[in-house]
């Protein structure tokens, strides 16, 4: 029974993951826009530089028509039965003989070669002669020498059909008079002798017919939007940067607790962004908002006991983890929760900075002793309920510090009084995080729309489930507000979740 229903279950997730593919590849176009235009426009403008560069070609037509009997009208060439039909066929194919090529040369500049084509008008006598050239009267030419030549070649082939041994005069017989006999040129059925006459003589033309212009042109575009389809799908194949809430979800397994749209303050060396900023900054707002949004999903992301100390992390520098830590602190802060903010990226300290507040004693002095924890944490701003805990002297072992004993009895410690957000160092180049999740109730891991590479991620978080540390869930940050992958923000994002069995 469990084979049975893990292959339902399969089955159900067919049609997902047909339609999150599709959904990938339709996002991949909108990020690889740029560079799928760019192929369309060089296929067309190679495709206009070929039929530029490729040497003109001329075509003219000369019509002959097959015909029987011996009347010399036009009238009566046009009464040709189904003699000059099946002799048309023939003719035409012996238009491409040596001998019809060698009697177009003595016409022309004496070399039996040229771009010559023939060809039956369905349902009728006439044969078709097409001419090409490098110039419009020489296409005329050759049509017209290679007519003339099917002709000569034609009336030499009846001649010795005519009088060869082979050939016996029909018996004679009574006209339809009843007095006069038929004509020694007339054969049992009423034809006479097959003759080939021009019907229309080539013309010169005024525009060549290869290259064409238009036709380039067009299939430039389709190998453009060729290239560019199968660029999109391979680059929405290979790719493995984070471009969704959907792509951390199904990579990790973990709750999206929020999403931080792009924002250059958040970059800024005072990255701290107002939390009631008036409303008409509809940026700030949308900001604000997503940390108002992230602060509710981390509330409840624990019911029945609530995070109390949070690390902040990521799984490689550069991602934003600082910020969000800070801004995450203030937020909690603005909900009358009484915080502390502790810089535990010894290695490369930044809040103080963040928060324009002076470096000096901090968390090691703490942890050794030097300094009592009420001295040496700083206000932020009257009635913030903000508190900063900053690193203090870089001290040689970062990893020992952050993973002893005496730094869990801080965390617990703090704990009872304040929320507590820890800024650790990223996942992935050392283990500071690693053994400072250790003694926290729960992790949040930073990812960088377009930017963040899902192997990373993926590694990221081994590492906690390798150390058993609580996952509380993701925050995807910097995410564009315009363009593919984009939410739609508004005055807030819309696309926070929270899926309780996705936890770790």
């Amino acid at each position: 029974m469990p084979q049975q229903d893990t292959s339902d279950e399969q089955y159900l997730d067919a049609p997902v993951h047909i339609a999150h593919r599709l959904r990938a590849v339709a996002r991949a176009a909108g990020w690889y826009w740029k560079v799928a235009l760019a192929l369309i426009v060089l296929s067309v403008a190679a495709g206009a530089a070929i039929a530029l560069l490729m040497p003109k070609v001329y075509s003219s037509t000369n019509t002959v028509m097959v015909v029987t009997g011996n009347s010399n009208t036009l009238g009566d060439y046009m009464t040709a039965d189904s003699v000059s039909l099946s002799k048309a066929d023939s003719y035409m194919q012996l238009g491409g003989s040596p001998e019809v090529a060698q009697i177009a040369a003595e016409s022309l500049d004496g070399t039996p070669v040229h771009d010559v084509a023939f060809s039956v008008v369905p349902g009728t006598s006439q044969i078709k002669v097409e001419g090409r050239s490098d110039s419009p009267e020489g296409s005329a030419k050759v049509a017209d020498a290679y007519a003339g030549a099917l002709t000569q070649e034609v009336q030499r082939i009846e001649s010795i059909a005519t009088e060869g041994n082979n050939y016996e005069p029909p018996s004679p017989s009574p006209s339809e008079d009843g007095g006069e006999e038929a004509s020694p040129e007339s054969s049992e059925d009423g034809t006479g002798l097959v003759q080939v006459v021009p019907v229309s003589s080539a013309s010169v033309p005024e525009s060549p017919v290869s290259p064409d212009l238009r036709l380039n042109l067009l299939v430039g575009v389709g190998v453009g939007l060729l290239l560019a389809a199968l660029y999109v799908l391979a680059r929405s194949l290979f790719d493995r940067k984070v471009r969704s809430s959907e792509a951390v979800a199904n990579a990790t397994g973990l709750a999206i607790l929020g999403t931080i749209p792009l924002d250059k303050r958040l970059t800024a060396k005072r990255g701290v962004i107002p939390t009631a900023p008036p409303r008409k900054d509809r940026e700030a707002w949308a900001t604000s908002e997503a940390f108002r949004q992230l602060r509710t999903n981390l509330t409840f992301a624990n019911v029945d006991d609530p995070p109390r100390t949070v690390v902040v992390t990521s799984s490689v520098a550069g991602e934003g983890k600082s910020s969000v830590a800070a801004n995450l602190a203030v937020t909690l802060g603005a909900l009358g929760q009484p915080t502390v903010l502790v810089d535990a990226d010894l290695r490369r300290p930044v809040q103080t900075e963040l928060f324009g507040l002076t470096e000096g004693a901090g968390l090691t002095d703490v942890l050794a002793g030097a300094a009592e924890l009420e001295d040496v944490l700083q206000d932020w701003e009257p009635g913030s309920n903000v508190h900063l805990l900053g690193a203090g002297r870089t001290p040689p072992n970062p990893s020992e510090l952050l993973g002893s004993k005496t730094m869990r009895n801080l965390l617990a410690r703090m704990g009872q009084d304040y929320m507590v957000v820890i800024d650790s160092p990223p996942l992935l180049p050392v283990t500071d995080p690693s053994v400072l999740a250790k003694g926290a109730d729960g992790v949040v891991i930073v990812t960088q729309a377009n930017k963040t590479n899902l192997d990373d991620l993926t590694k990221a978080v081994a590492r906690l489930h390798t150390v058993g540390a609580t996952i509380l869930g993701a925050v995807l940050n910097q995410v564009p507000r315009k363009g593919s992958g984009a939410n739609e923000y508004g005055y807030y994002s819309d696309a926070y979740y929270y899926s309780s069995s996705s936890r770790h």
